[in-house]
């Protein structure tokens, strides 16, 4: 009778070698697939991190260069009120300090929307337009005219809280602004019942800075 044997069986010295060779090649694969996952891992934290810290950066300056652009209008505008478009001394310099204001402010938008999620993006748009129609009150490309100047003026301070609110939550921060238009700031003093019974309109420049 003709015994068969499989080439392995029959050279049995040789199967410690082939079947350690095959132990060297599956726990090298699982090493390096674990290593590139780690890698890999290692590779998207540091990105979320370096999104994370510029985008406070970032959030900085729009905020920024926002309320600048903001107080700039609102200068050129009293001066405008007050002395005239052309009469009033520094009606030059306000015109300048709002043409810089709004190229540093439009700089920071563009940025935004490159690192920020949908919802803060929708926010910065309202805001960056309302600004827009601001400071475009100034000439003929305004849409609505200049006689809703200081309506858009408080519109823009809401629209400021909406953007850090969306930024406080992209953020991962706890709450967010709630500030109720009767707001006292004297809340707690002797001036208390004078300010919430003055006859006088909160001054459209405090209140923007809120």
């Amino acid at each position: 009778m003709v015994m068969l044997t499989s080439p392995i069986a029959g050279s049995s010295s040789y199967t410690p070698a082939v079947f350690g060779l095959l132990g060297s090649l599956i726990g090298g694969s699982i090493v390096g697939f674990f290593s590139f996952l780690v890698a890999r891992q290692t590779r998207d934290a540091g990105e979320r991190a370096w999104i994370r810290d510029n985008r406070r950066e970032i959030y900085d300056r729009l905020l920024t260069h926002g309320q600048r652009l903001l107080v700039a209008c609102e200068a050129s505008r009293y001066g405008r009120d007050y002395a005239g478009p052309d009469s009033h001394p520094e009606a030059a310099q306000a015109e300048s300090s709002v043409e810089s204001a709004n190229a540093d402010f439009s700089e920071a938008y563009v940025v935004v929307q490159t690192v920020a999620d949908s919802a803060l993006v929708a926010a910065t748009r309202i805001y960056m337009y309302r600004l827009w129609e601001l400071k475009a009150s100034f000439n003929s490309t305004s849409v609505m005219g200049p006689e809703n100047f200081y309506r858009v003026a408080q519109l823009i301070r809401d629209a400021r809280h909406d953007t850090i609110n969306a930024m406080r939550a992209e953020l991962g921060l706890r709450g967010s602004l709630d500030l109720a238009a009767d707001y006292n700031p004297f809340d707690g003093t002797d001036l208390e019942q004078k300010y919430a019974t003055g006859e006088r309109p909160r001054p459209d420049a405090v209140a923007s800075a809120d």
